[in-house]
């Protein structure tokens, strides 16, 4: 059985929001454009059957946005929205950078791989 790949799906989602107008899992030479979102998830075994397959994964989301003229609320409101629906739990940060805004978002779940469905731990 393999790991349910999350980081496609967070890639998908990102894309998918107009708003954004580069997404990428690294950071780029220079900023640009805005706003902008990087991304990159950590994964870890959670269960494993008696046949050692890997059953359900625990997933960490890290999504940092960037933007240089206004506020990212709308943009971080549609991101937790759209991952909570998902099933993922959220903390979220933010920091000025000299003028230009940042929202740090980190999402974590449990993905079962049989159904594809999101639970937190309990």
């Amino acid at each position: 059985m393999e790991p349910y790949n999350v980081k496609a799906l967070v890639y998908k989602t990102l894309n998918s929001m107009s708003e954004l107008k580069i997404v990428s899992p690294s950071y780029p030479n220079k900023f640009t454009v805005f706003p902008i979102a990087i991304y990159s998830t950590t994964q870890s075994s959670y269960i494993r059957n008696a046949y050692q397959e890997e059953t359900d994964t625990e997933w960490k989301i890290t999504i940092d946005l960037y933007n240089d003229k206004g506020s990212l609320t709308q943009i971080k409101n549609k991101l937790i929205a759209k991952f909570s629906a998902m099933g993922f739990s959220n903390n979220i940060g933010d920091q000025d950078l000299n003028g230009i805004t940042r929202v740090v978002l980190v999402f974590t779940g449990i993905v079962d791989n049989t159904s594809k469905r999101v639970y937190q731990k309990g």
